[in-house]
């Protein structure tokens, strides 16, 4: 019963394709299996592989399999200025095939001092194609005779080359991959050593306020430095909450209010009563905005306070955040304290600064005060 060599080409294919060296991108290793296998299984006694340079200047051997040694060896490379007419003959994208290789014209470089020496007559070269873009080819070399190649032989070299190509590209994807997470890993690197310096930086600069807030004797002046050391909390805060949420182009504002919130109580909530009624959506904001936005409800929360809150009755605070029909972001502060003054807004509250660093964000700010508390509304 004649052997039906297509039946076992393609088993040889099914078990190369099943190689861990596929998946693994080693292409040299899955080289030398494809090479072994074509040398046996088309009988012939040279198979090589080769890539080329990106500039295509250099033809590089991946591997090279001589059958009669049962060795593998990597002899070289070829350089495309010493071989001009093979290289421009090679970077074609189909099959080539040299019945009588050393009487080709795009042979006649190679006939003196590769071919006629390794007894070369007969050869079947298969691009190596990745993206529609040449990246190399692999030689299939018969020795001491000439030789038809079948269309079963050049289908079984195709389907060699086409594994190789496969692990070529997955070669490239894990290059990509382990570049990707280099340079992820050193961006967590960078961040959290900037994160650090910032964090030191905000520490040193309350520690100073502090100890200059020491030495003043007067309780003006002493206020004074309490409300920029409130500030460097607000940014402090706003930076700590961005690190930890690992969303360097967004700061949950919700989260910031919370712990600005938690703060106040513990500086100025001692001895009051304190109804507080949180509504807020979790919604983010961007970088640009978080600073503004930051400062801006730090001045109003300190306000209420220290000036609408009393230890004689029940104070009560409700912060709602939410996003409007407009898609704007709609936060609303209200305290039931005695209301603004007449001139609140040169008096010293802070006015001045609210309505700055609102106009930065293209915001809006809506004050509504009454002797039975004051609402203030944040649109941006």
């Amino acid at each position: 019963m004649p052997i039906n060599r297509s039946s076992i080409f393609l088993e040889v294919i099914e078990g190369l394709s099943k190689s861990i060296h596929i998946g693994e991108g080693n292409a040299e290793a899955m080289a030398n299996e494809i090479l072994y296998s074509a040398s046996h299984f088309l009988k012939i006694n040279r198979v090589n592989a080769w890539l080329i340079d990106d500039d295509f200047s250099k033809l590089s051997c991946l591997s090279a399999y001589e059958r009669d040694k049962d060795s593998f060896s990597y002899v070289g490379f070829l350089n495309k200025e010493d071989y001009p007419v093979y290289f421009n003959h090679i970077s074609r994208t189909d099959i080539i095939i040299s019945t009588r290789a050393q009487e080709e014209a795009f042979n006649s470089e190679l006939v003196d001092n590769y071919l006629i020496p390794n007894k070369i007559f007969s050869m079947m070269e298969v691009p190596i194609l990745s993206g529609g873009k040449f990246k190399g080819i692999v030689c299939f070399e018969n020795t001491d005779e000439i030789r038809v190649w079948t269309n079963d032989e050049q289908h079984f070299a195709l389907a060699l080359t086409q594994l190789l190509i496969l692990t070529l590209e997955t070669k490239e994807k894990n290059q990509y991959r382990d570049e990707l997470e280099k340079l992820v890993k050193e961006k967590s690197v960078l961040i959290a050593e900037i994160n650090h310096r910032v964090k030191n930086n905000l520490a040193v600069i309350t520690a100073l306020i502090r100890n200059e807030s020491f030495r003043v004797k007067d309780d003006y002046h002493k206020e004074l430095f309490n409300n920029i050391l409130l500030k460097t909390f607000s940014l402090s805060t706003l930076q700590h909450s961005m690190y930890n949420s690992q969303n360097y182009q967004e700061a949950n504002f919700s989260e910031f209010i919370r712990t600005l919130v938690a703060n106040l109580n513990d500086t100025y909530g001692h001895n009051l009563t304190i109804q507080l009624e949180l509504e807020l959506d979790e919604i983010n904001i961007d970088v640009d905005k978080a600073v503004p936005c930051s400062l801006i409800v730090n001045e109003i929360l300190t306000n209420c306070y220290k000036y609408a809150f009393s230890e004689d009755h029940v104070n009560k605070l409700s912060i709602r955040l939410h996003k409007n029909e407009s898609d704007n972001c709609e936060l609303m502060i209200q305290d039931n304290g005695p209301g603004l003054p007449e001139n609140y807004a040169t008096n010293g509250t802070g006015y001045d600064l609210m309505e700055g660093l609102t106009d930065q964000i293209d915001g809006k700010l809506i004050v509504h005060s009454t002797v039975e508390g004051t609402i203030i509304k944040l649109i941006f």
